[in-house]
């Protein structure tokens, strides 16, 4: 048996698959198992405890060696009880899914909505890395979302928080699967996208995607193929749809204001290269503009594994961290080794741009490109920039401010470095990493490593 179990298992159930992924306190993936989910009559209490038998094994772990299990299911839980309520595309023959398979395992079982714990994932290990607000759209069949602040899933009372793609863009427009008329999933799903392409060929316009409405589906990757080679019908509902999805991001920005917006979903990993640049076009010339323009719109970077994965960050949220309090280790305190123009070796590895260096040890590169769009130039380091470098809580803030020590602080980074407790230090950038390698105790440092 082990003595302090640390990993952690996320299983992604599906209406056709099941993923289980066990996983370390860090986010590392030790084991996989993926299996067909069947439609026989099987319990699926029977099939989930298979596929976490066998990423289990995989992994060379046992029951004992997890913390918990985390569930993602296509569909409305109930975040009181813990029951799930609803799902369209999956028969649910145990509404008490949790606690069966808790009794059934002996470990803790947690079940959360399977956008929202994909969003969460992206936050945990992929896109959302350090921010702090962050909402997840997911364009596929439907369109699903996610809301997470400060690291944790936002569901609300009714557990409906983050179901975007059920958003009226359109009064009266047309209906969606949910009943309701002119939802944005109505008008940007690759289901509308779909039957807009159906209804242009139907009226005798030719395409390229002839055939494969007359196989009754339109994949993600047909239409990427169809945009890539100019088809008329293609491009024109795709840039309606670009449209629609911009629309919805808008109303996202206005409501909620977050760091940033993950774009993920079969339909992005097809058809980003398209839809991302007239998107971000249309975000930017909304004339409702705040105090600045820092909303970043970014893609999904975990794939398939997002959900299973965002499972397991769910029940290491809910148990607490990553392993029990006395099987935890302070973050290694990173070293570095040279810093010239241009470039910083941090443990061994040269990095060509500007870091951020938390205190919990955590390196992250320095996004020049938002301040560049605010100030037009990354020569400024304001607020938003320091409170996010500063995560954690460090004693001292060491800012190295290039090596001709061109860079400056906004009027609202002074404010937040005057209210916050905490000591700093703005100096060129040498002094800075001198400074930085000689000081111990809980430190952070923002890094420019050119003029």
């Amino acid at each position: 048996m082990a003595a302090n179990p640390q990993h952690y298992l996320g299983v992604d159930l599906g209406g056709t698959k099941i993923l289980a992924l066990a996983v370390s306190g860090p986010g590392e993936t030790v084991g996989r198992c993926k299996l067909a989910t069947r439609t026989d009559g099987s319990p699926l209490a029977d099939q989930i405890a298979e596929a976490v038998q066998g990423a289990l094994q995989d992994g060379g772990l046992t029951l004992a060696d997890l913390r918990g299990i985390g569930v993602a299911v296509p569909g409305v839980v109930d975040s009181q009880t813990g029951l799930f309520v609803t799902a369209p595309n999956l028969e649910i023959d145990d509404h008490h899914l949790a606690s069966s398979l808790q009794e059934r395992l002996g470990v803790p079982v947690f079940l959360g909505n399977d956008v929202n714990l994909g969003t969460l994932a992206e936050v945990w290990l992929g896109a959302g890395r350090g921010a702090d607000t962050v909402v997840g759209m997911f364009v596929g069949t439907g369109i699903g979302g996610g809301v997470v602040i400060d690291g944790r899933v936002r569901s609300g009372p009714e557990d409906l928080a983050g179901e975007i793609g059920h958003l009226v863009l359109m009064v009266d427009g047309p209906q969606c699967g949910c009943g309701n008329r002119g939802c944005f999933e109505a008008l940007a799903s690759r289901t509308a996208i779909e039957r807009d392409i159906r209804a242009a060929i139907e009226a005798g316009r030719p395409s390229r995607l002839t055939s494969a409405v007359e196989d009754d589906r339109i994949r993600s990757r047909a239409l990427s193929k169809a945009l890539a080679a100019d088809d008329e019908v293609a491009t024109e509902v795709m840039e309606r749809a670009a449209h629609y999805l911009a629309q919805g991001v808008l109303t996202i920005r206005h409501l909620l204001d977050p760091d940033l917006i993950i774009l993920g979903g079969g339909v992005f990993e097809a058809c980003a290269d398209f839809l991302l640049p007239r998107i971000e076009a249309e975000v930017r010339a909304d004339p409702l503009t705040g105090s600045r323009d820092a909303l970043r719109l970014v893609l999904s970077e975990l794939g398939d594994d997002a959900v299973a994965l965002g499972a397991a960050a769910f029940v290491r949220a809910e148990l607490g961290g990553e392993a029990p309090e006395e099987a935890r280790t302070a973050p290694t305190t990173p070293v570095i080794d040279a810093v010239e123009f241009g470039a910083v070796t941090v443990n061994g590895e040269t990095l060509p741009y500007d870091i951020h260096l938390r205190a919990d040890g955590k390196v992250r590169k320095r996004r020049k490109s938002r301040l560049r769009k605010a100030y037009g130039t990354s020569h400024l380091i304001d607020a938003e920039e320091l409170k996010q470098v500063a995560k954690g809580e460090p004693s001292l803030l060491i800012i190295g401010g290039g090596f001709e020590s061109l860079v400056r602080l906004t009027d609202d980074a002074n404010e937040f470095l005057r209210s916050a407790d905490l000591d700093w230090r703005l100096l060129p950038t040498p002094e800075a990493v001198q400074l930085y390698n000689a000081t111990s105790g809980s430190k952070a440092l923002l890094l420019h490593v050119t003029c």
